[in-house]
């Protein structure tokens, strides 16, 4: 279905100059009115000489982007060129245009007229710099707004040497706002996918501004490039390294707490997977677990590839086979996945182990794929999981439910 605006460009009813106003004030993609939880959503691209114009959406079998077969057709006698889908209503999804020139060659950009939010750059270039759309069904973040919108927070920054590990990283540390009585010992969480400006201490801030948490620092740090694909995959150096190293190098330089109940490790995609199974193996360290779409299915014998293995035997994911062998730990666990990705088949496997366990667990769907849109929201959902109010018990603090 053509959306309005562009079929009053393309009669002429509306000149280039008209049409982009509108982009201005209407935001793309343009998105039609919901019928039967579906929404027609129109993206627009003005791509200059570029001789083809695709979408690639953090949402597919592989963790990144993934493009779109249909390609944008150019609205005749304008420089535009659109491309409408139909789409869940509730979906909310990073993407960007891939350009393709005559020579063949690509880039990847933005959407130009709905430019990348706050916090969207990474290390890693395939997720980082893209637009995000928020279809309108979508659940709200109200917290990642807040922070997107807030003043970013100060933070240090030092360089840890790791004797365990042979190697050097840089860890910034974030101090909550207000005021702290002498003596204070705070919770606090590491995240294992730090960045200098990550959005977890913005989000951290608004939290503790509203009262919806306890005051807590946030160390963020750095996974070192391409070593984050082995250091983060159940590596039982890397995880001494942040009990043995990291946790005494903090305590001599700030006021945390010592009791593992304050202490939450939390991590995305592999940072996920490392962080559950660090907790599990050093429950006495960490007593909370923030793990977003973590990467569940991991097993070392498990190749991934096109050929065809007729020996082969697929053996229990790593961390599912250590939390089913292992007795209960004491630790909580916050688990967010995405219900359009390819690893929510281990994730609902993960959760039912720990129910099964009687895990102090909170899991939650969104609708979405392997994607820091979402990520950078729910975090509130886990740190209010982590550390409520003193007033309010633990494991009261609302999240929502499993679609």
């Amino acid at each position: 279905m053509t959306n309005p605006a562009v079929e009053k460009l393309s009669t002429g009813e509306w000149s280039p100059e008209r049409f982009r106003r509108h982009l201005a004030e209407a935001s793309t993609p343009l998105v039609g009115p919901v019928r039967d939880g579906e929404v027609d959503v129109t993206f627009v691209d003005e791509p200059g000489d570029a001789a083809a114009v695709a979408l690639a959406v953090v949402i597919g079998p592989r963790i990144g982007r993934n493009t779109v077969d249909e390609e944008f057709t150019a609205v005749p006698g304008t420089p535009f060129r659109v491309l409408t889908l139909r789409m869940r209503a509730d979906l909310r999804l990073s993407y960007v245009f891939t350009r393709r020139d005559a020579a063949g060659r690509e880039e990847q950009v933005p959407d130009p007229f709905n430019p990348p939010p706050r916090f969207a750059e990474y290390p890693e270039e395939r997720f980082s710099g893209s637009s995000v759309a928020v279809l309108p069904d979508a659940a709200p973040l109200p917290w990642l707004a807040q922070a997107e919108a807030g003043p970013a927070p100060h933070s240090e920054s030092a360089v840890l040497a790791s004797a365990v590990l042979g190697n050097e990283r840089r860890v910034w540390v974030s101090m909550p706002p207000g005021e702290l009585a002498a003596g204070d010992a705070l919770p606090f969480v590491v995240h294992l996918d730090g960045t200098p400006d990550h959005s977890a201490p913005s989000v951290r801030d608004a939290l503790v501004r509203a009262g919806l948490v306890r005051p807590c620092a946030v160390v963020l740090v750095d996974a070192l490039g391409s070593q984050r694909y082995r250091e983060l995959l159940c590596d039982r150096g890397f995880s001494r390294m942040l009990v043995e190293e990291l946790l005494p190098w903090l305590r001599e330089r700030y006021s945390l707490s010592h009791d593992p109940a304050d202490a939450a490790l939390a991590g995305e995609s592999f940072g996920g997977l490392c962080a559950a199974w660090t907790a599990l193996h050093h429950p006495a360290s960490f007593g909370n677990v923030v793990m977003q779409s973590p990467s569940c299915g991991y097993h070392p014998d498990i190749k991934w590839g096109n050929g065809i293995d007729l020996l082969g035997r697929a053996p229990v994911p790593m961390l599912i086979a250590d939390f089913q062998a292992a007795a209960r730990a004491p630790i909580r666990l916050f688990h967010d996945v995405g219900e359009l990705e390819g690893s929510i088949t281990h994730s609902r496997w993960l959760d039912e182990v720990l129910t099964g366990k009687g895990y102090d667990t909170r899991y939650l769907e969104f609708a979405g794929g392997h994607d820091y849109a979402w990520w950078r929201g729910l975090f509130a959902d886990a740190l209010r999981w982590c550390f409520p109010p003193a007033a309010e018990p633990r494991g009261t603090s609302p999240a929502r439910s499993p679609r």
